[in-house]
């Protein structure tokens, strides 16, 4: 039996990836081209992406300590192009295959989650991108991911995204304690600040993640 892996992106918003962005992680444009190819290669191979998404309120308490960002329906809100799935243009597609799971409280949410991650693992559907919508930099805010994980059995994780030093090492450190073995993608990842960004590194490590190149994935050598 194959393990129930997933491709997970890490909140690659307008606001994080873009210079011009409320809240930009320094050099995140120059992983953008990793990301898409990241992206593709899933929905060729039909792994399913997971992901997380900030989605604030204006005047989040949050706002107190980063910059407001991503609020809910602007432009620094939505998912950059290149980690669309089946973005028109790319495969023939003319739709979003998207669903995004509110930090609700509701059960019912990760249970369409895993649905929709068992359709596509089994070929029944074109791949669809999930993603968790957060208002906390750890994704395990939202109870539905715990729920989700839990139930369609996830083993593997391939981790890409912003920021390193933040809601990336939430996401890795959290999967690890729940036994799921990680691969940090070392060159689709970025850090807000270059100490934070080192410590979450050696952090990563000692949980036990590993680190890959977009390379090694593509050429499935993990």
């Amino acid at each position: 039996r194959e393990k129930m892996k997933i491709f997970y992106d890490v909140d690659t918003q307008g606001d994080f990836m873009n210079s011009q962005g409320a809240l930009y992680v320094p050099g995140a444009e120059g992983i953008k081209d990793n990301i898409q190819a990241l992206t593709d290669f899933a929905q060729v191979k039909k792994i399913p992406v997971i992901g997380s998404v900030d989605n604030h309120p204006e005047g989040d308490p949050e706002f107190k300590i980063f910059p407001p960002h991503c609020v809910f329906d602007t432009e620094g809100q939505r998912k950059i192009y290149e980690s669309l799935i089946n973005f028109p243009g790319r495969f023939g597609g003319d739709q979003h295959y998207t669903r995004f799971i509110p930090n609700s409280g509701n059960k019912n949410e990760s249970l369409v989650a895993i649905r929709e991650v068992k359709n596509v693992s089994e070929g029944i559907v074109f791949p669809t991108g999930v993603y968790f919508e957060k208002q906390h930099y750890d994704v395990f805010t939202n109870s539905a991911f715990e729920e989700f994980l839990t139930g369609a059995k996830i083993e593997e994780a391939v981790i890409y995204g912003v920021a390193t030093d933040y809601c990336v090492k939430a996401a890795v450190i959290g999967m690890q304690k729940r036994e799921i073995q990680c691969y940090v993608v070392e060159d689709a990842i970025r850090g807000v600040a270059p100490d934070t960004t080192k410590s979450a590194l050696e952090e990563m490590i000692i949980s036990g993640a590993r680190f890959v190149t977009t390379k090694q994935v593509l050429k499935e050598r993990i």
